[in-house]
Protein backbone atom coordinates (compact mmCIF):
# COMPACT_ATOMS: atom_id res chain seq x y z
CA UNK A 1 0.00 0.00 0.00
CA UNK A 2 2.70 2.35 0.91
CA UNK A 3 4.47 1.76 -2.60
CA UNK A 4 0.91 2.50 -4.34
CA UNK A 5 0.48 5.19 -2.44
CA UNK A 6 4.52 6.81 -3.20
CA UNK A 7 4.76 5.50 -6.67
CA UNK A 8 7.68 7.92 -8.22
CA UNK A 9 7.30 6.78 -11.90
CA UNK A 10 4.37 9.11 -12.32
CA UNK A 11 2.65 11.90 -11.19
CA UNK A 12 0.59 12.16 -8.12
CA UNK A 13 -2.50 12.64 -10.49
CA UNK A 14 -1.85 10.15 -12.69
CA UNK A 15 -1.50 6.94 -9.74
CA UNK A 16 -4.59 5.11 -10.76
CA UNK A 17 -5.15 4.63 -7.29
CA UNK A 18 -5.71 8.69 -6.33
CA UNK A 19 -7.82 8.94 -9.67
CA UNK A 20 -9.96 6.43 -8.49
CA UNK A 21 -10.60 7.37 -4.54
CA UNK A 22 -11.24 10.73 -4.03
CA UNK A 23 -9.62 12.87 -0.39
CA UNK A 24 -12.29 12.01 2.44
CA UNK A 25 -13.00 8.17 1.23
CA UNK A 26 -12.87 5.75 3.90
CA UNK A 27 -11.03 2.88 3.89
CA UNK A 28 -11.66 -0.30 6.06
CA UNK A 29 -8.71 -2.20 6.26
CA UNK A 30 -7.40 -5.68 8.41
CA UNK A 31 -4.40 -5.60 10.83
CA UNK A 32 -1.73 -6.18 8.08
CA UNK A 33 -2.41 -2.28 7.06
CA UNK A 34 -1.06 -1.05 10.02
CA UNK A 35 2.24 0.36 8.55
CA UNK A 36 0.86 1.80 6.08
CA UNK A 37 -2.07 4.16 8.34
CA UNK A 38 0.01 6.92 8.35
CA UNK A 39 0.83 7.51 4.73
CA UNK A 40 -3.17 6.60 3.88
CA UNK A 41 -3.89 9.60 6.09
CA UNK A 42 -1.34 11.96 4.59
CA UNK A 43 -3.10 11.60 1.27
CA UNK A 44 -6.32 12.75 2.93
CA UNK A 45 -8.45 9.09 3.25
CA UNK A 46 -9.79 7.85 6.75
CA UNK A 47 -8.57 4.31 7.41
CA UNK A 48 -10.29 2.13 10.13
CA UNK A 49 -8.73 -1.20 11.13
CA UNK A 50 -9.21 -3.05 14.36
CA UNK A 51 -7.45 -2.44 17.28
CA UNK A 52 -5.03 -4.19 19.38
CA UNK A 53 -4.96 -4.44 23.13
CA UNK A 54 -2.54 -2.34 24.95
CA UNK A 55 1.08 -3.46 26.27
CA UNK A 56 0.65 -5.67 29.16
CA UNK A 57 -3.16 -6.18 28.89
CA UNK A 58 -5.31 -9.47 28.45
CA UNK A 59 -8.14 -8.19 26.79
CA UNK A 60 -9.25 -5.20 25.04
CA UNK A 61 -11.00 -2.38 26.26
CA UNK A 62 -14.45 -2.30 26.16
CA UNK A 63 -14.32 0.73 23.73
CA UNK A 64 -11.85 -0.89 21.93
CA UNK A 65 -13.77 -4.55 21.38
CA UNK A 66 -16.70 -2.18 20.28
CA UNK A 67 -14.66 -0.22 17.45
CA UNK A 68 -12.99 -3.81 16.41
CA UNK A 69 -16.79 -5.18 16.12
CA UNK A 70 -18.08 -2.09 13.97
CA UNK A 71 -15.03 -2.46 11.29
CA UNK A 72 -15.40 -6.65 11.11
CA UNK A 73 -18.96 -5.90 10.53
CA UNK A 74 -18.21 -3.91 7.85
CA UNK A 75 -15.22 -6.06 6.62
CA UNK A 76 -17.50 -8.95 6.60
CA UNK A 77 -18.55 -8.61 2.98
CA UNK A 78 -15.02 -8.49 1.78
CA UNK A 79 -13.77 -11.61 3.44
CA UNK A 80 -17.24 -14.02 2.02
CA UNK A 81 -16.81 -12.51 -1.36
CA UNK A 82 -12.89 -13.77 -1.48
CA UNK A 83 -14.47 -16.69 0.14
CA UNK A 84 -16.93 -17.01 -2.64
CA UNK A 85 -14.09 -17.47 -4.87
CA UNK A 86 -11.89 -19.20 -3.42
CA UNK A 87 -14.53 -21.97 -2.66
CA UNK A 88 -16.01 -22.21 -6.08
CA UNK A 89 -12.16 -22.00 -8.23
CA UNK A 90 -9.57 -23.82 -6.61
CA UNK A 91 -7.24 -21.98 -8.59
CA UNK A 92 -7.44 -19.01 -6.31
CA UNK A 93 -7.03 -20.65 -3.15
CA UNK A 94 -3.00 -21.03 -3.35
CA UNK A 95 -0.23 -19.00 -5.16
CA UNK A 96 0.33 -18.06 -7.68
CA UNK A 97 3.55 -19.18 -9.63
CA UNK A 98 5.10 -16.08 -11.43
CA UNK A 99 4.88 -17.19 -15.13
CA UNK A 100 1.19 -17.68 -14.57
CA UNK A 101 0.82 -14.04 -13.38
CA UNK A 102 -0.36 -12.19 -17.12
CA UNK A 103 -3.08 -14.71 -16.86
CA UNK A 104 -3.98 -14.10 -13.37
CA UNK A 105 -6.10 -10.82 -13.89
CA UNK A 106 -8.29 -12.68 -17.15
CA UNK A 107 -8.64 -15.55 -14.91
CA UNK A 108 -10.26 -14.05 -11.97
CA UNK A 109 -12.66 -11.88 -14.13
CA UNK A 110 -13.97 -14.70 -15.55
CA UNK A 111 -14.70 -16.30 -12.58
CA UNK A 112 -16.34 -12.90 -11.15
CA UNK A 113 -18.64 -12.79 -14.49
CA UNK A 114 -19.79 -16.62 -13.59
CA UNK A 115 -20.16 -15.95 -9.60
CA UNK A 116 -22.23 -12.66 -10.91
CA UNK A 117 -24.31 -14.82 -13.61
CA UNK A 118 -24.85 -17.88 -11.32
CA UNK A 119 -25.01 -17.16 -8.14
CA UNK A 120 -26.71 -14.96 -6.01
CA UNK A 121 -25.66 -11.68 -4.59
CA UNK A 122 -25.72 -9.97 -0.95
CA UNK A 123 -28.48 -8.15 0.28
CA UNK A 124 -28.94 -6.28 3.44
CA UNK A 125 -30.23 -8.33 6.11
CA UNK A 126 -33.87 -8.43 7.07
CA UNK A 127 -32.86 -7.40 10.63
CA UNK A 128 -30.83 -4.09 9.54
CA UNK A 129 -32.77 -2.04 11.41
CA UNK A 130 -32.79 -4.30 14.42
CA UNK A 131 -28.55 -4.32 14.21
CA UNK A 132 -28.49 -0.56 13.79
CA UNK A 133 -31.09 -0.24 16.62
CA UNK A 134 -28.95 -2.39 18.61
CA UNK A 135 -25.46 -0.32 17.48
CA UNK A 136 -26.26 2.73 18.68
CA UNK A 137 -28.14 1.54 21.69
CA UNK A 138 -25.03 -0.03 22.92
CA UNK A 139 -21.81 1.43 21.17
CA UNK A 140 -20.96 3.96 24.51
CA UNK A 141 -22.46 1.11 26.68
CA UNK A 142 -20.01 0.21 29.80
CA UNK A 143 -19.51 -3.47 30.49
CA UNK A 144 -20.97 -3.39 33.87
CA UNK A 145 -20.37 -6.77 34.77
CA UNK A 146 -16.53 -6.95 33.64
CA UNK A 147 -16.17 -4.58 36.28
CA UNK A 148 -18.00 -6.25 39.19
CA UNK A 149 -15.96 -9.85 38.03
CA UNK A 150 -12.54 -7.71 38.07
CA UNK A 151 -13.20 -5.88 41.70
CA UNK A 152 -14.61 -9.16 43.54
CA UNK A 153 -11.47 -11.29 41.50
CA UNK A 154 -14.68 -14.22 40.16
CA UNK A 155 -12.30 -15.37 37.86
CA UNK A 156 -9.44 -16.62 40.80
CA UNK A 157 -11.93 -17.65 43.12
CA UNK A 158 -12.14 -21.66 43.34
CA UNK A 159 -15.73 -22.68 42.83
CA UNK A 160 -17.33 -26.46 42.52
CA UNK A 161 -18.32 -26.54 38.30
CA UNK A 162 -20.87 -29.06 37.50
CA UNK A 163 -21.73 -30.64 33.56
CA UNK A 164 -24.88 -28.62 32.35
CA UNK A 165 -27.22 -30.75 30.62
CA UNK A 166 -31.11 -29.60 29.43
CA UNK A 167 -32.68 -30.63 32.81
CA UNK A 168 -29.60 -29.14 35.38
CA UNK A 169 -31.70 -27.60 38.02
CA UNK A 170 -28.54 -24.58 38.21
CA UNK A 171 -29.70 -23.23 34.72
CA UNK A 172 -33.75 -24.63 34.13
CA UNK A 173 -35.03 -21.08 34.81
CA UNK A 174 -32.65 -19.38 32.18
CA UNK A 175 -35.13 -18.10 29.39
CA UNK A 176 -35.72 -19.70 26.80
CA UNK A 177 -34.82 -17.96 23.22
CA UNK A 178 -35.95 -17.94 19.53
CA UNK A 179 -33.67 -17.87 16.95
CA UNK A 180 -34.25 -14.51 16.29
CA UNK A 181 -33.25 -13.10 19.41
CA UNK A 182 -29.96 -14.55 18.98
CA UNK A 183 -29.26 -13.30 15.29
CA UNK A 184 -30.22 -9.76 17.14
CA UNK A 185 -28.32 -10.29 19.74
CA UNK A 186 -25.36 -10.82 18.58
CA UNK A 187 -25.93 -8.20 15.14
CA UNK A 188 -25.11 -11.02 12.44
CA UNK A 189 -25.04 -14.69 11.99
CA UNK A 190 -21.36 -15.50 12.22
CA UNK A 191 -20.93 -15.84 15.97
CA UNK A 192 -24.29 -18.26 15.92
CA UNK A 193 -22.49 -20.21 13.28
CA UNK A 194 -19.53 -20.70 16.02
CA UNK A 195 -22.28 -21.42 18.90
CA UNK A 196 -23.00 -24.66 16.60
CA UNK A 197 -19.39 -25.89 16.51
CA UNK A 198 -18.97 -25.03 20.37
CA UNK A 199 -22.18 -27.10 20.96
CA UNK A 200 -21.01 -29.80 19.31
CA UNK A 201 -17.98 -29.96 20.12
CA UNK A 202 -18.47 -29.71 24.00
CA UNK A 203 -21.95 -32.13 23.42
CA UNK A 204 -19.21 -35.33 22.12
CA UNK A 205 -21.83 -36.28 20.38
CA UNK A 206 -23.61 -38.06 23.67
CA UNK A 207 -26.00 -35.36 24.11
CA UNK A 208 -24.62 -34.17 27.39
CA UNK A 209 -23.62 -30.31 27.46
CA UNK A 210 -20.09 -30.52 29.03
CA UNK A 211 -19.33 -26.75 29.60
CA UNK A 212 -19.42 -26.63 33.27
CA UNK A 213 -20.95 -24.46 35.17
CA UNK A 214 -21.17 -22.37 38.67
CA UNK A 215 -24.16 -20.76 39.94
CA UNK A 216 -23.45 -17.59 41.81
CA UNK A 217 -24.92 -18.35 45.53
CA UNK A 218 -24.95 -14.21 46.66
CA UNK A 219 -27.58 -11.93 45.72
CA UNK A 220 -27.23 -9.50 42.93
CA UNK A 221 -29.05 -6.07 41.56
CA UNK A 222 -28.44 -3.25 39.28
CA UNK A 223 -28.15 0.14 40.60
CA UNK A 224 -26.84 3.47 38.84
CA UNK A 225 -24.69 1.57 36.48
CA UNK A 226 -23.04 -0.25 39.14
CA UNK A 227 -23.43 -4.51 39.39
CA UNK A 228 -23.39 -4.87 43.19
CA UNK A 229 -24.16 -7.09 46.13
CA UNK A 230 -27.90 -7.31 47.57
CA UNK A 231 -28.88 -7.77 50.75
CA UNK A 232 -32.20 -8.05 49.73
CA UNK A 233 -34.30 -11.35 47.30
CA UNK A 234 -33.88 -10.52 43.66
CA UNK A 235 -34.68 -12.63 40.86
CA UNK A 236 -31.60 -12.22 39.13
CA UNK A 237 -28.64 -15.13 38.73
CA UNK A 238 -25.37 -14.85 37.98
CA UNK A 239 -23.90 -18.04 36.07
CA UNK A 240 -20.27 -18.56 35.49
CA UNK A 241 -19.27 -21.48 32.38
CA UNK A 242 -15.36 -22.79 32.20
CA UNK A 243 -15.04 -23.43 28.47
CA UNK A 244 -11.93 -24.52 26.57
CA UNK A 245 -10.39 -22.33 23.79
CA UNK A 246 -11.13 -23.84 20.10
CA UNK A 247 -7.73 -22.28 19.22
CA UNK A 248 -5.55 -23.61 22.39
CA UNK A 249 -6.20 -26.52 24.01
CA UNK A 250 -4.79 -25.44 27.42
CA UNK A 251 -6.44 -22.20 27.22
CA UNK A 252 -9.99 -21.85 29.37
CA UNK A 253 -12.03 -18.48 29.54
CA UNK A 254 -14.61 -18.03 32.49
CA UNK A 255 -17.85 -16.95 31.31
CA UNK A 256 -20.55 -14.77 32.97
CA UNK A 257 -23.93 -14.35 32.05
CA UNK A 258 -26.38 -12.05 34.15
CA UNK A 259 -30.10 -12.16 33.87
CA UNK A 260 -33.50 -11.99 35.35
CA UNK A 261 -35.54 -15.23 35.85
CA UNK A 262 -39.03 -12.73 36.36
CA UNK A 263 -38.61 -11.77 32.56
CA UNK A 264 -38.85 -13.81 29.48
CA UNK A 265 -37.14 -13.70 26.37
CA UNK A 266 -33.78 -12.21 25.13
CA UNK A 267 -34.61 -9.01 27.73
CA UNK A 268 -33.70 -11.41 30.76
CA UNK A 269 -30.10 -11.21 29.88
CA UNK A 270 -29.07 -8.39 31.66
CA UNK A 271 -25.12 -8.37 31.58
CA UNK A 272 -22.88 -10.56 30.00
CA UNK A 273 -19.00 -10.89 30.24
CA UNK A 274 -16.05 -13.02 29.10
CA UNK A 275 -12.20 -13.28 30.01
CA UNK A 276 -11.54 -14.07 26.71
CA UNK A 277 -9.36 -11.42 24.15
CA UNK A 278 -12.93 -9.91 23.12
CA UNK A 279 -14.97 -10.38 26.47
CA UNK A 280 -15.53 -6.72 27.18
CA UNK A 281 -17.61 -6.41 24.49
CA UNK A 282 -21.06 -4.98 24.64
CA UNK A 283 -21.85 -4.64 20.59
CA UNK A 284 -23.35 -8.28 20.73
CA UNK A 285 -20.51 -10.59 22.79
CA UNK A 286 -17.91 -12.53 22.10
CA UNK A 287 -18.50 -16.42 20.58
CA UNK A 288 -18.18 -18.24 24.65
CA UNK A 289 -21.09 -15.87 26.00
CA UNK A 290 -23.40 -16.82 22.51
CA UNK A 291 -22.48 -20.59 22.53
CA UNK A 292 -24.12 -20.73 26.18
CA UNK A 293 -26.93 -18.80 25.44
CA UNK A 294 -27.35 -20.71 22.29
CA UNK A 295 -27.87 -23.45 23.91
CA UNK A 296 -29.40 -22.69 27.20
CA UNK A 297 -32.13 -20.44 25.40
CA UNK A 298 -32.71 -22.41 22.20
CA UNK A 299 -30.41 -25.64 21.08
CA UNK A 300 -31.46 -27.61 24.07
CA UNK A 301 -35.54 -27.16 23.45
CA UNK A 302 -35.07 -28.06 20.35
CA UNK A 303 -32.65 -30.80 20.24
CA UNK A 304 -34.18 -32.10 16.64
CA UNK A 305 -32.54 -28.87 15.35
CA UNK A 306 -29.18 -29.20 16.90
CA UNK A 307 -26.95 -31.15 14.35
CA UNK A 308 -23.25 -31.86 14.87
CA UNK A 309 -20.85 -30.13 11.76
CA UNK A 310 -18.68 -32.42 9.96
CA UNK A 311 -20.03 -35.53 11.72
CA UNK A 312 -18.71 -37.60 8.71
CA UNK A 313 -15.46 -36.75 10.26
CA UNK A 314 -15.67 -38.67 13.31
CA UNK A 315 -15.54 -42.11 10.41
CA UNK A 316 -12.23 -41.12 8.37
CA UNK A 317 -10.27 -43.08 10.60
CA UNK A 318 -11.42 -46.58 11.57
CA UNK A 319 -10.55 -49.13 14.82
CA UNK A 320 -9.10 -51.92 13.22
CA UNK A 321 -8.94 -54.01 15.82
CA UNK A 322 -12.61 -53.69 16.16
Amino acid sequence: MKQILQNHDQPIEDNPFHCFFEEGDVLILDRGFRDAIVSLEEHGYVAYLPPSKLRNETQLTTEAANKSRLITMCRWVVETVNGKFKNSFKIFRDRMFNNTLTKTFTDFKIAAALIKCFQEPYEDSRYTDDFIASINRNIHKTNLLAAYVLENNLNRQRASFIRLDANNPEVSDFPELTYEDLIKFAIGTYHLKIARSYCSEHTKRTGVYEIEVYRHSEQIDIINDRVIRSQSHTNNVLIRCRINSRHVRSKTYYTYLLFNTAVSGIEAVKEHYCSCYHGNRTLGSCAHVISVMYYLGWARHNERDLDHPALGLDFVLVDLEN
